[in-house]
This record gives C-alpha cells, sequence and structure tokens, in this order.
C-alpha cells in the first residue's frame, strides 16, 4: 500500500537529478473529476507548479487518455510534451505523431459510433477521440441502466468487434488492441526527453500501466518514484501500485508546488 506523502522529504533525492522529468496524468490529478467530462480544466495552481518546473529545466510530460487537442486546451501547457488516447498519439517538441496502424482505426470508431447511437436514451455521452471511443455514463439518471445499455449496445455492434473494451471512471473506451497503454507512452517520454529520474502522478486503474513502467526503469537503474492519487473512486489497485499517495487534486498542487520552491531555492547553484 502506498505510504501517504506529507512533504517531499522522502523523494527530494529525485530533485538532485538535472535531468528531472514528471510524468502525469491529467483527469483526477491535475484536472478535479466534474460532472462533464468536457468542463474539466488543469487547474490554475498545477498548471502554474508545472509551468514553473519547466522554466527550472525540468521536463514535463502528461500522460492521458484524451485526444491531443482536447488534453492541450485542458492543460494550457503548449509546451509540455503529451502522450494523448492512452500513448496512440505522441508530441514531443511541439512534433505530433500518430502510426498510421492506429489512423487505421478512426474510420471504425466512426461505425462503432453509429452503430450505438441508442445509447443516448439512456444518458450516455458518447466522446469521439479518433482512434477511440468512449462512453460516459457518469451524468446518466441511473448510471446502472446506462452502462447496460453501454454493453448491450457493444454487443450488437459489428465494428465494435475490432476494439478491446477498457474500463476507467464512469467511462467505458473501445481501444484498438494494440500493446500500447499508458506504461510504453511514459517510457517512450521519458527515452526522447533523456529523463535521468522519474516522477510519476495518477489516479486511476490506466495509470498502474504507468506505475509499473517506473518500476521497470529502477530496476534498469532510473531513479523513480510513483504516487497515487487518493480520492472517493480510487481504487485499491491503485493505491497498492504507487510508492506514495496524497491526497486529491489539492494534495498534487500540494506537491508540485513544494518541488517546485525546492529547486528554485537551489537554482543559483547551478540548476
Amino acid at each position: 500500500m502506498a505510504k501517504q506523502l506529507r512533504d517531499i522529504e522522502p523523494i527530494r533525492p529525485l530533485l538532485d537529478h538535472p535531468s528531472l522529468a514528471v510524468f502525469s496524468d491529467i483527469d483526477g490529478t491535475l484536472a478535479p473529476i466534474v460532472p462533464d467530462p468536457q468542463d474539466a480544466r488543469v487547474t490554475d495552481a498545477a498548471r502554474e507548479a508545472l509551468r514553473e518546473l519547466m522554466a527550472l529545466g525540468v521536463g514535463v510530460g502528461l500522460i492521458t487518455g484524451r485526444d491531443l487537442a482536447k488534453a492541450r486546451e485542458m492543460s494550457g501547457l503548449p509546451d509540455a510534451c503529451y502522450a494523448a488516447n492512452h500513448g496512440l498519439t505522441l508530441s514531443v517538441g511541439g512534433v505530433d505523431e500518430t502510426p498510421d496502424v492506429v489512423r487505421d482505426f478512426m474510420p471504425r470508431v466512426r461505425d462503432v459510433i453509429q452503430e450505438t447511437t441508442a445509447v443516448a436514451r439512456a444518458g450516455v455521452f458518447v466522446e469521439d477521440k479518433g482512434p477511440i471511443v468512449a462512453f460516459h455514463y457518469r451524468r446518466a439518471p441511473s448510471p446502472e441502466r446506462a452502462r447496460a445499455a453501454i454493453e448491450s449496445a457493444l454487443a450488437a455492434s459489428p465494428a465494435a468487434a475490432a476494439f478491446r473494451v477498457h474500463e476507467g471512471r464512469m467511462v467505458l473506451e473501445l481501444r484498438p488492441p494494440l500493446d500500447i497503454d499508458k506504461g510504453t507512452a511514459l517510457a517512450e517520454l521519458a527515452r526522447r526527453m533523456n529523463a535521468g529520474a522519474v516522477l510519476c502522478l495518477g489516479d486511476d486503474r490506466t495509470d498502474v500501466d504507468m506505475f509499473r513502467s517506473v518500476t521497470a526503469m529502477r530496476e534498469d537503474g532510473t531513479a523513480g518514484v510513483t504516487v497515487a492519487v487518493d480520492s472517493q473512486e480510487a481504487t485499491a489497485e491503485v493505491l497498492a501500485g504507487a510508492d506514495y499517495q496524497v491526497d486529491g487534486v489539492a494534495g498534487v498542487e500540494r506537491l508540485l508546488g513544494e518541488i517546485a520552491r525546492a529547486l528554485r531555492e537551489r537554482a543559483p547553484s547551478g540548476r
């Protein structure tokens, strides 16, 4: 089980690395969960802390299930690196990359959406994320009935059979059946960003793949720490998979702010 991280002392050794990188999920980590997922935004405090970290030479990579355009809009950090759509799209140094094998699924997503229109009657919001389609049922009058409607519609959709079903917070997603996830995305971003030390933040079961990736990097000699963001919806799997935990987005804001302050204080000595 992750230990409560009340200050930065346990992770201070990470700050000694000149090539530190912070990798973070967005929803539930930097942005509070809200009833309408389209309204979610990274908090001002989290954004400013990340912006200051980048100014101090820390690499910042945002790894999210959102599509790239939405991730940039939510974060307000155009200079950060991104792994969007669970790693299916990368953006490093302002260069966006979506492999052809991923693009091939975009028309199939549109087919799925056309074949599952009945879910709207249950209060389901369907999000077209390019090669991924997400069925959100948080705002449905009856989440249980909405979920059942999604499962029934997917079972009846021929196009849906080409995808894998993944579960998140009050959402079911169809993703291409490729060996790409947030963990492989973190490893690739860390490689491209020449990260010598890694701090990873996440709150959802999809973020456990990031935690596992950091564990593998540690075994290969890269310093790394994982931090779970606790909430009423956090699962035992998330808390068990991380080294430390903080309380909600506010805990992330505090942690990032303390790291920025510590680095700022030592900046005149050479950082």
